[in-house]
């Protein structure tokens, strides 16, 4: 039997986060050494795409799991508040 604890959404999200973290540091680092100012964009752009891994990973994991009870609890005006204010369309 397996004994290792399945990864839950928040730890994969919390591990991702760090290793932002070390970037973010990565990037102060090149700004105050003076580095090449496309190398320290190629490292924000990372940053940026790994922000945007997480953002999916917890949408994914709120549409599977909250959105769905608010939907199967009769708040389906919550529930599409909630997604229209997310993507920025109320």
């Amino acid at each position: 039997m397996d004994r290792r604890r399945k990864k839950t959404v928040k730890d994969k999200a919390l591990h991702r986060v760090k290793i932002i973290q070390g970037h973010l540091r990565k990037i102060e680092q090149m700004l105050e050494d003076n580095v090449y100012c496309v190398d320290v964009v190629h490292q924000s752009r990372a940053v940026q795409s790994a922000l945007k891994k997480v953002d999916l990973l917890l949408i994914e994991d709120h549409l599977k799991n909250c959105h769905v009870h608010h939907i199967q609890s009769g708040q389906t005006e919550k529930a599409t508040s909630e997604l229209l204010t997310l993507f920025n369309y109320k």
